[in-house]
């Protein structure tokens, strides 16, 4: 569970946090940092297995210990010279897979000028963090450094409650309330899937890519403002657009109708939730349906119904991971095809919606261009929306044994120029596939 390659390591979450001119000294930030750790049990915890009672995984979190950080003087140079040397340092920080058994889970860089720190990397592990908890350290420390933040108050902590640490959450999962809400979400899935065809897959094509798996992203003002008219048109969201044009594409590629769909599920629905610095995303399942909206209806429609679905999948994605393990074992040893549950969609921004720069919004500002390889991955197709600073970001990962890999980009160009038609006027559901490449 706990020995990952190096493929692991370009699931870290880093940032690079700017500082303004003067700075501040590097006795001051060891200090905030420190306060951070102190604050938040989280940073300061190591992972093992093999130790525990059955020799399963564990996670130990210590009350002193030291943090090596990194420190780098730039001298001269414009602003920018500065700043893309923080951004390489915190690319370098973030190639090493963590060494989880006897590193703590988040890597700190001081980058200086004149004695003076001007940025902080921070790189975390996604094993102990998500995406927002991630962005909660950084923000966190940013307001330590600031002078502006009580060491007490952690940022968006309710006033009068202590800070959620990850015995907390465990204790909670093992609470009875706690496993009610495990056994509803098992009873969820349960039904869902039992509505899964038992169909075969499609044969793999014969001439994969090397690597096998690759993941190509699309920056598109105009993508994301078309996302937006129509979810305002359907009285949706512009999350639930892309995940009905994701889950019709993976329907098209599996020539298929009904279609599982997993869903990166944040589970951050209260404030204590939402500061705590630690791990709670899971996966959430939505069960997509090409023909539940009729053979002729549109775009709009199916994004009706799929705001409706996903609003109970979302709220169905905090369970014990072992139980449904063995339930889809149990329901695999009924069916004649396994389930193919490698289908995921993921909105990672953290704010609810798109940041858009005043209009016109152009489309492919940037890309469509390869990011990365795997040749191993528990997805076989993901659409990724995500906000990086002013860009509005569209990735697409896919197995080429089952999506050419020069078919990727079109599918990506394909959501953009669709989207541009449907932000004025509804599409016919039938006839996305074609539009993204998938006919």
């Amino acid at each position: 569970m706990l020995r990952y390659g190096p493929a692991f390591a370009t699931l870290s979450l880093r940032q690079v946090l700017a500082l303004a001119a003067p700075g501040v000294s590097v006795d001051e930030c060891a200090a905030g940092i420190r306060r951070l750790v102190e604050r938040h049990a989280g940073l300061r915890t190591r992972f093992t297995e093999g130790e525990g009672e059955g020799g399963g995984p564990r996670q130990v979190a210590v009350a002193e210990g030291s943090f090596l950080v990194e420190v780098h003087e730039v001298a001269g140079g414009s602003e920018g010279a500065l700043a893309a040397f923080a951004e390489r340092r915190s690319r370098k920080l973030a190639a090493e897979p963590f060494r989880h058994s006897h590193e703590w889970p988040v890597r700190f860089g001081l980058v200086c000028r004149q004695g003076r720190v001007r940025a902080v990397v921070l790189v975390c592990s996604h094993l102990a963090f998500d995406g927002w908890s991630a962005d909660l350290v950084g923000r966190e420390l940013r307001a330590l450094l600031g002078g502006g933040q009580d060491a007490g108050q952690p940022a968006g902590q309710p006033a009068g409650q202590d800070v959620w640490q990850p015995l907390d959450q465990a204790a909670y999962e093992q609470s009875d309330r706690g496993r009610r809400e495990n056994d509803r979400t098992l009873r969820h899935w349960r039904a869902r899937l039992a509505e899964v065809p038992d169909a075969p897959p499609r044969p793999p094509l014969d001439r994969p890519a090397a690597p096998p798996i690759q993941q190509w992203w699309l920056t598109s003002p105009a993508l994301a403002a078309a996302s937006v008219a129509v979810a305002d048109r359907t009285r949706t969201s512009s999350s639930t657009v892309l995940l009905t044009l994701a889950a019709t594409a993976l329907a098209a590629l599996r020539g298929q109708d009904t279609v599982p769909l997993l869903l990166i599920a944040g589970n951050r629905l209260t404030e204590r939730q939402q500061a705590y610095a630690g791990a709670t995303a899971q996966d959430g399942l939505l069960l997509f349906d090409r023909g539940s909206t009729g053979a002729n209806s549109g775009l709009d429609d199916a994004v009706r119904e799929v705001y409706r679905r996903s609003a109970a999948s979302y709220l169905r994605g905090r369970f014990d991971r072992a139980a449904l393990t063995d339930l889809t074992a149990e329901l695999d040893a009924r069916r004649r095809h396994p389930l193919d549950l490698s289908g995921y969609f993921n909105d990672a921004r953290l704010s609810q919606d798109w940041v858009l720069g005043p209009g016109p919004h152009p489309r492919s500002a940037r890309g469509p261009a390869f990011v990365r390889g795997y040749d191993r991955n528990d997805m076989s197709f993901c659409l990724v929306l995500a906000q990086q600073g002013a860009d509005c970001r569209v990735s697409l990962l896919a197995d080429t044994r089952v999506l050419p890999a020069d078919a990727i980009p079109g599918v990506l160009s394909g959501l953009e120029s669709l989207l541009c038609e449907a932000a004025t006027a509804d599409v016919p559901l039938a006839a996305v596939p074609a539009a993204l490449g998938l006919a």
